[in-house]
């Protein structure tokens, strides 16, 4: 089979995933399906239901604001589709109640981080978006988005070995072909929105080649 065929069946494959995954949330309506389908389409950007998805995931969040992916996927869509003020303050809300002992807390560290430099929160204290990403690299060191930022950190603090460890180990946490292959379509989609796994590497390399 060639690359073409290759490819062409592997995106068969995933419309179908997209379709099982659509169908569930319309069928059964239940929290977790609905957030499924809102993940899929934001993590693998199914533009076409953008509009839908962040109606499905606001009133989610709305409805179970303890919920820790529904805060998540909120606030991801605050900051990256929706790109309104009060959205993105009111994502920073709902993720800042997910529990510190939480699995979901290191993603919530992120986003947290993402809040505050997107709206220029609490600019007395130049230090948290630092700490709260060094929080999320503690909770979680295999992640690659929150290490890779830790490293970007670093290396403006004129930090260079440090920055480098960081950026080195998040270019290390990206998934392999195998591992990709693996994922169902909301696990893949949960890599694109959160952890940076399914990344390229080459921006981690531009920034490991700026090191001195």
């Amino acid at each position: 089979m060639d690359q073409r065929n290759q490819e062409q069946r592997a995106q068969e494959h995933r419309d179908q995933e997209y379709a099982e995954v659509k169908r569930l949330a319309q069928e059964e309506g239940s929290t977790a399906r609905l957030l499924d389908y809102a993940q899929v389409v934001f993590g693998l950007e199914w533009f076409d239901e953008e509009s839908a998805a962040v109606a499905t995931v606001t009133r989610v969040a709305d409805e179970h604001p303890d919920d820790p992916r529904a805060a998540l996927l909120f606030s991801h869509s605050a900051l990256h589709i929706q790109l309104d003020e009060d959205a993105v303050l009111r994502g920073g809300e709902l993720v800042a109640r997910i529990p510190r002992e939480s699995s979901y807390r290191p993603m919530a560290a992120v986003q947290l981080a993402a809040v505050n430099e997107w709206n220029g929160v609490d600019r007395s204290d130049r230090d948290l978006t630092f700490r709260l990403i060094a929080e999320s690299v503690e909770r979680a060191p295999e992640l690659t988005s929150n290490n890779a930022w830790l490293g970007r950190l670093y290396a403006e603090r004129g930090e260079p070995a440090q920055a480098r460890r960081y950026l080195e180990r998040a270019r290390a946490n990206i998934l392999e072909a195998p591992e990709r292959a693996a994922l169902s379509l909301v696990e893949r989609a949960w890599h694109e929105c959160f952890t940076g796994r399914l990344s390229s590497p080459v921006g981690i390399e531009m920034d490991l080649a700026k090191l001195r």
